[in-house]
This record gives C-alpha cells, sequence and structure tokens, in this order.
C-alpha cells in the first residue's frame, strides 16, 4: 500500500471525537479535525506503513478530543481507543518526579541533600556528591545507560528484562560522575533508576506500590502502571520495532522508576491536567513547581530542563513537554499553561512521532502567537 492509502484508511477509520466537554460547537470540532487530518498527512508526512495505529488527545480549553488512527496490530483492523494501553517510555521520569515532589513535601526525602543520602549504605558512592535536585535533572554527570548493560541482554529489544538491581548499583558503586559546569545536562536513565531505589530505602516499600498509592490512585489513574493486569494486557497495542517487525512488551529487573511505566490516554490526559492546573486539586499546586526551567539543555535554543519536564521558552509562553520510546512504542506529551492547550500521542511503533505533536501544539497555539487576554 501507498502512504497516502493508508492515510485514506486511518481517516476512513479515524474514532469519533470522544468530546468530554460539550462547550465547544460542532464546526470548531471539525475544523480541529480538518487541521489535525492536515497536519499528519502534509506536515509531520507520517507513513502509516511505519505507524501502525496511534491516539491522539487534545485539550483545548475546557474540552478534550480523543482520536484513534490505524489499528492496534497490523493483524487486526481494531482501532485504538481511548483506553488502548501503550508504553510510555521516557515520559516514566514524569511520573517519578511527581511522586518525589510529593515525598519532598511530606519531609521524606529533600532536593538539596545527596543521593547517596537515601540510598542503602552497601551501595554508596563516595566519589559521588550528586544531589537529588540534580539526578531528577540530569546535571549529576551521570551517562543515559550503565556501561555493560548490553551484556545482560538475552533477549533482543529488551534492554532491562536481565540487568538486575545488583549490576545497576555495581556500577553506580565504582563510576566517576563527569563534572562539567558548562553542559551539566545529560538526559540519564541511570539516575531515575537510582531515584527508584531510593524512594524504597526511604519509604521501606516496593516502588510500585509507592508509586500507586501516593500518586496513581489518588488521582484515579487506573490504567497507569509498570505491573499491567491480565485485563490490562489484553488492551495493550502490540509494539513493532523501527523495520516494522513485532516487539515483546518491556519487562523489568530494574530501571522501572525510569522506562517503566504503561498508560492509556484517558488516564495520561488526566495526568497532564494535573500538571497543567486546569484542576483545584492540591497536586496541581504541588506539580506547578516542577514547570520551571532550571538548566540549559543545549539541545536547541531556549530549550531547558526542569523537574523531568523539558521547556522550551517562546516570547509569550512556555512550552513544558517529554516524550518517550521503548523497542516497540512512541509517546509524546506537551502542553502549554498560558493557552490552556496540550496534545499526547501514543502509537504502536518505535518510529518518532516527536514532531507530530509539536506540530499539532503549534497548531492549537496559531503559530505561537501571543495570547489574547480574556
Amino acid at each position: 500500500m501507498t502512504q497516502l492509502h493508508y492515510y485514506l484508511t486511518a481517516i476512513l477509520l479515524s474514532v469519533s471525537i470522544l468530546l468530554l466537554s460539550s462547550t465547544v460547537s460542532a464546526q470548531s470540532q471539525d475544523k480541529l479535525e480538518k487541521e489535525l487530518n492536515r497536519i499528519i498527512a502534509f506536515d509531520a508526512q507520517i507513513d502509516f506503513e511505519a505507524i501502525p495505529g496511534m491516539v491522539i488527545g487534545i485539550i483545548q480549553g475546557d474540552s478534550t478530543y480523543i482520536y484513534g488512527y490505524g489499528s492496534l496490530s497490523k493483524e487486526q483492523d481494531i482501532i485504538p481507543s481511548d483506553n488502548a494501553i501503550f508504553e510510555l517510555g521516557g515520559i516514566t521520569k514524569v511520573y517519578t518526579a511527581s511522586l518525589v515532589e510529593l515525598l519532598v513535601e511530606e519531609g521524606l526525602m529533600s532536593y538539596e541533600a545527596s543521593l547517596n543520602e537515601y540510598l542503602p549504605k552497601a551501595i554508596i558512592n563516595d566519589k559521588s556528591d550528586i544531589s537529588l535536585l540534580e539526578a531528577i535533572t540530569h546535571t549529576g554527570g551521570f551517562p543515559r545507560l550503565p556501561h555493560g548493560i548490553g551484556k545482560r541482554e538475552r533477549e533482543a529489544n529488551n534492554p532491562y528484562a536481565y540487568y538486575a538491581k545488583s549490576d545497576l548499583y555495581e556500577f553506580y558503586k565504582t563510576y566517576y560522575p563527569i563534572d562539567e559546569e558548562e553542559n551539566r545536562y545529560q538526559y540519564s536513565h541511570v539516575t531515575y533508576a537510582l531515584i527508584e531505589a531510593a524512594i524504597e530505602n526511604v519509604t521501606g516499600e516496593r516502588f510500585e506500590d509507592v508509586l500507586n498509592e501516593r500518586l496513581l490512585k489518588p488521582l484515579g489513574l487506573t490504567d497507569t502502571s509498570i505491573r499491567l493486569s491480565q485485563e490490562q494486557k489484553s488492551r495493550l497495542a502490540q509494539g513493532y520495532d523501527i523495520m516494522g517487525e513485532k516487539t515483546n512488551p518491556w519487562r523489568f529487573s530494574s530501571f522501572k522508576g525510569s522506562v517503566g511505566m504503561k498508560s492509556s490516554m484517558i488516564d495520561m490526559l488526566a495526568f497532564m491536567q494535573q500538571h497543567m492546573g486546569a484542576t483545584n486539586s492540591k497536586y496541581a499546586k504541588s506539580f506547578e513547581d516542577m514547570h520551571t526551567p532550571m538548566f540549559a539543555t543545549e539541545l536547541e535554543k531556549h530549550n531547558y530542563i526542569s523537574k523531568a519536564w523539558h521547556v522550551i521558552q517562546k516570547k509569550n509562553h512556555s512550552i513544558i513537554l517529554h516524550a518517550g520510546s521503548t523497542s516497540g512504542h512512541q509517546a509524546f506529551a506537551g502542553f502549554v499553561k498560558e493557552t490552556n492547550t496540550g496534545v499526547v500521542i501514543l502509537s504502536n511503533s518505535e518510529s518518532s512521532t516527536n514532531s507530530l505533536g509539536y506540530l499539532i501544539l503549534r497548531a492549537l497555539n496559531q503559530n505561537w502567537r501571543k495570547p489574547k487576554k480574556s
């Protein structure tokens, strides 16, 4: 099939808008859908041979829309729905950082304290004085992945299944962090795996249990988890690698707090709305501090790292976003608080959808024009 054929098929299969608020007219809905389809086909040039299926969630003011394209697998013409589950990859870090924010408020942790202070004594690295804040903001001089992790890989495209926590601890104890003030930012899965260990040591509970009891359950995120139930596994989208081959879901012996989360579009939008401050809950106030730009990333101009989120500063807006990938899935989440707009994309392919997410967010903000005053 040609890319155009896949695009037309996707449009025909597109899920009807799931309107969670009735405040927007049908004319506005039609306009949004047409603009979305144009961006998919012509601006982002999404190839549905590479990306069999995806779900797009949009927040615009008080209204929320969800669209599904393609299929959950190449074998079945089942349109991805609002409750289809996808792996989040690196977006997991935003959940872990949100949990840390709550633990700091409880007085169980402090951003100024050394990460060593929260780790078991047996694994402390006396060559590292990295603080919890540096770990959260990827500015502690640690690499993306631990050296030698590939030697533990026994299953293709499943890098963390056999990399035990003991392997991580051995790496941490002997690693000498890079200390470069001029280029502090270095995106690191390692530091968030260590934060997971720190949370377990501080609370005396499994990371998954702390995450569920203190964050996911209070926010009503019933389809967000590291470990899926049998029913949830039946809704997990089949993943495909960059070559279009099937992949197995990622399994974890470590790094759950870094790249281990799965979620649905409904839950992702609800979580992002908490960060956008769309509700008056105590969590919206707690998470507000996580959006302040802290260190330049040098990824591009005006791009900063905050507490887990990346922040792109425009003249009149701050674009707050994060992306994630696994061997078979991609995820994107971004929002602009000043205009109350947001986009989430979940797809069942390793092929990136980040540019699509950014383009949709830009369109919702009229190419970053100055927001009109109410």
